[in-house]
């Protein structure tokens, strides 16, 4: 199974969800009973381990198990974490998309729009994932990693996605959770990152080589090693291209914030902003930019950033 993103609609901030898509319907098949149903209806509003969601859902514990062996040997679920009650350990699972279908054979037959030229400086920093590929990584919905963590930033990854999409339709760039890509050990592969270290996991495993860190005194910040400086507001966020400290072959591309609104910030330093943000990259250097989030136009919203170092 393959996980993809689909909206509801190409306008800013419409709603987003992954989808896990395969092409055998077989694979879906442990849906059909609606006990299952039930029990991945309830993993979505809580994830749990099995003996508990038999309580709450006035189940045989017995009959939780079989279904959920049966989904999460489909894929449908898969472990969040797991915790020590009495002795043992138990599994918490949750499920591994928010929506689930299935692929007909064949090319699309749907046409994306004719697609823009790319501006040099975007290509240049693209150009290692528009040619040979890679995984765009977005932070689970489900909570996950050492903050129990809920990913609010599947909008901006659906944002850089489209606009990744509209400037090289036939890229091979494909989107998977931070769980599937680190359970997959596919950390060496060509990433875009999206989100901080508190929602991307990834994120979090790669502060330690960053030139620019997240670092918790309190409360999280952001410091340069180039600066000195430190950065606590929500808003600032970071855009970065550096070699893959697992992999010294690929790239990986970081879009993170302190906060969601500094990940929508980065997104949008590239997107809308990329004459000003990418003026002094160098090919084959690790590029970093600290930009600030602004809403000039007072909706609440991000709308432009400013270059802070």
């Amino acid at each position: 199974m393959r996980t993809k993103v689909i909206v509801d609609s190409v306008e800013a901030d419409a709603p987003a969800r992954s989808v896990l898509v395969s092409d055998r319907p077989e694979r879906l098949g442990p849906l059909n009973h609606p006990e299952a149903w039930r029990i991945l209806s309830e993993l979505a509003r809580r994830p749990d381990y099995p003996g508990s969601l038999a309580k709450r859902l006035r189940m045989h514990e017995q009959t939780v198990y079989y279904h959920v062996h049966r989904l999460a040997k489909a894929g449908l679920i898969h472990v969040v974490r797991e915790e020590r009650r009495q002795g043992a350990v138990s599994r918490v699972f949750a499920p591994s998309a928010e929506a689930f279908g299935v692929e007909l054979p064949g090319p699309g037959r749907a046409r994306a729009p004719a697609r823009p030229a790319v501006p040099e400086r975007v290509r240049q920093f693209l150009e290692p994932f528009l040619r040979e590929g890679g995984i765009l990584v977005i932070g689970s919905p489900y909570q996950h990693g050492p903050f129990l963590t809920v990913a609010r930033d599947s909008p901006y990854a659906v944002e850089l996605g489209l606009f990744l999409g509209r400037i090289a339709g036939g890229s091979r760039l494909s989107v998977r959770l931070d769980t599937e890509v680190k359970g997959a050990g596919l950390e060496g592969k060509n990433l875009v990152l999206v989100g901080g270290p508190v929602a991307n996991i990834l994120a979090l495993d790669l502060n330690p080589h960053l030139r620019v860190t997240f670092d918790w005194q309190q409360a999280w910040r952001m410091r340069s090693s180039f600066t000195g400086r430190e950065y606590a507001d929500e808003d600032v966020g970071l855009l970065a291209k550096i070699p893959n400290p697992w992999n010294p072959e690929t790239q990986i591309a970081m879009f993170s914030g302190l906060h969601h609104s500094g990940t929508s910030a980065a997104v949008l330093a590239l997107v809308s902003h990329a004459d000003q943000v990418l003026r002094d990259q160098v090919a084959g250097r690790a590029f970093y930019r600290v930009v600030q989030g602004l809403d000039r136009d007072g909706d609440g919203r991000v709308d432009s950033v400013e270059v802070l170092e």
